[in-house]
């Protein structure tokens, strides 16, 4: 019996013919344990023991998922946006935009679109963008099913939402108009509110090595990614993959509390530590990775992340 079974079974609801026997068994099984005792108390704890460690682990296999979350997009998976050939036109033989492959595989066709921005700018989506170096890309590629412009099964457009069994899952933003959700498309500069950084010529950006910075990647670290461009000088910008990564749902690896190679939970797709329980601070670390006068380290605090 499987995990999944097995929780059924222990709930109370069996899942075959064949699990509703086995919960009979169990069922009397622990009858015998708890009603009809033999083998001495130390005997009847291990059996006990045994049980719980059973049952734990059971709900654990349960529990575990693959992930790509909701991006497995029903089974059909890595396909659903990168296409092996031919770009576009290999998933899809009327698009006329094959040359869309050249960059990351992409599958998709892209929306040619002017969306209103956060601050009251617009940024511009092109039809097709084959060079690999824009940092637009990042953005517009996540538009070209998170805006609402395709069906896709399980989005209809709620904020959140049912997908693939799993409860709240982020869908589309909302058609053209990204007014109400975090800037997109622009770059990250050294403030009064940001961190310290440097921005070379090719729009690289290195964080600053003074106290705070240290103290603070110490606590956390630096997992958001930034898209280097040589426009107005070199310039770091955001784009929706700066926050999030698409192909790791509640996980994230990296260098983590100064530990190389951490693996540490995750939720949304997030580049980073974001664990949502009462007793961790981490979603609340991530977000100040670049808003500096958001952090402990900005009023003199310095506390680990937990």
């Amino acid at each position: 019996m499987n995990g999944t079974g097995f929780v059924a079974l222990w709930e109370g609801t069996p899942t075959s013919v064949e699990d509703g026997r086995r919960r009979m068994r169990f069922l009397e099984l622990l009858k015998q344990l708890f009603f009809y005792p033999s083998g001495g108390l130390k005997t009847n704890m291990k059996k006990a023991l045994f049980i719980l460690l059973a049952v734990m682990f059971a709900i654990g296999v349960a529990a575990a998922q693959d992930v790509l979350g909701p991006h497995n997009v029903n089974g059909h998976g890595c396909v659903s946006c990168h296409a092996p050939h031919s770009g576009p036109a290999g998933l899809d033989p009327t698009s006329a935009n094959a040359a869309q492959g050249d960059v990351y595989l992409w599958g998709r066709n892209l929306k040619a679109a002017t969306y209103n921005v956060f601050g009251g700018t617009t940024i511009s989506v092109p039809a097709i963008i084959t060079d690999e170096t824009d940092p637009l890309f990042h953005t517009a590629a996540c538009m070209s099913c998170h805006d609402g412009s395709v069906t896709v099964a399980g989005m209809t457009g709620k904020s959140l939402e049912d997908v693939d069994g799993k409860t709240g899952i982020t869908t589309y933003l909302a058609n053209d108009d990204l007014k109400n959700d975090h800037p997109v498309h622009v770059p990250y500069t050294a403030s009064t509110y940001n961190w310290p950084v440097t921005i070379d010529a090719n729009g690289t950006l290195t964080w600053g090595t003074d106290a705070n910075s240290t103290a603070f990647k110490t606590s956390y670290g630096r997992t958001v990614r930034f898209y280097g461009t040589k426009n107005n000088g070199g310039q770091a910008m955001v784009e929706c993959t700066t926050c999030h990564n698409p192909h790791l749902e509640n996980k994230y690896k990296g260098t983590v509390a100064n530990v190389a190679g951490n693996i540490v939970p995750s939720k949304w797709f997030i580049r980073g530590w974001y664990n949502e329980v009462p007793s961790s601070n981490s979603a609340t670390q991530f977000c100040r990775q670049c808003h500096f006068s958001k952090s402990n380290e900005y009023v003199g605090v310095t506390v680990p992340t937990t």
